[in-house]
């Protein structure tokens, strides 16, 4: 499976080079043929800038194609969800499953933003009918066609590298509102630092959600246990909940469940 670090370096050689081979890729790589060759389908189908031609790829720089990945137009996926989309798959997928096990029909929930969210919001049943307040404009894409789903998209400024609203005055329309379920997301979790992200003005629109939802589900895969991104978003709270995928460390279950509750997916 390609990795975030690879998939970054291949980006930037690709934009060096301009056009390169498969062979190239191969042999800058050590991968097979078969590998570099997948590699750049990848990016094909996820950014508006690498190309597959006859043999290799090619550096589209300011070329708008058309094409769609899922419902995430390429037109404004970036390079910073592409790595982390790539990152734990498996375990995205598998906690965005078991979140959507637990909606109910008739349910009205908050979703925040990130590659685990939009895994999550593929998940829910086409069965239920919810009421959805959104804050990410490929996760609105995504629910464009549920017909049973009151889709309310929480204006703001649009940040590209996110695809996320932010602004005071969005704070102000989510403190409006209160609903069953919050399923929210953060870059860094730390026994220290509580829940954390690398964004000032996204923390402040989570902070503003943890106050909106009689119910707080993390969707939070294992990769980001440890770690401290720059801005705070909530310390550990026991009536919250955190989903991640069993690739967690016993350990780390063990100090996560005398902090809040666990579910393991």
């Amino acid at each position: 499976m390609i990795t975030s670090k690879r998939i970054e370096t291949l980006m930037n050689y690709i934009e060096e080079k301009k056009t390169v081979s498969i062979q190239d890729i191969a042999a800058k790589f050590n991968i097979s043929a078969v590998t570099a060759r997948k590699d750049v389908e990848l990016l094909e189908e996820t950014t508006s800038t690498i190309k597959k031609v006859r043999g290799g790829a090619i550096w589209t720089e300011n070329e708008k194609v058309s094409k769609q990945n899922g419902n995430i137009s390429k037109d404004y996926l970036n390079n910073r969800f592409l790595r982390q989309s790539v990152t734990n798959q498996e375990g995205k997928k598998s906690i965005a499953m078991k979140a959507a096990s637990l909606l109910r029909n008739g349910d009205s929930i908050l979703l925040d933003a990130g590659s685990t969210l939009y895994e999550f919001a593929k998940s829910i049943s086409t069965n239920l009918t919810l009421t959805a307040f959104i804050t990410a404009m490929n996760i609105a894409e995504v629910l464009e066609d549920r017909e049973n789903v009151t889709k309310i998209v929480l204006g703001g400024v649009f940040r590209s590298k996110t695809t996320t609203m932010v602004s005071s005055m969005m704070e102000q329309l989510i403190s409006s509102i209160h609903v069953n379920k919050l399923f929210i997301a953060a870059t860094g979790l730390s026994y220290t630092h509580g829940f954390t992200c690398n964004d000032i003005l996204e923390a402040d629109v989570k902070k503003q959600l943890l106050k909106s939802a009689d119910e707080i589900y993390w969707l939070v895969d294992s990769s980001k246990i440890g770690s401290i991104s720059s801005f705070q978003i909530s310390p550990f709270d026991l009536s919250h909940t955190i989903i991640t995928d069993n690739k967690i460390k016993p350990d780390d279950q063990k100090e996560l469940e005398k902090r809040m509750n666990v579910i393991i997916a």
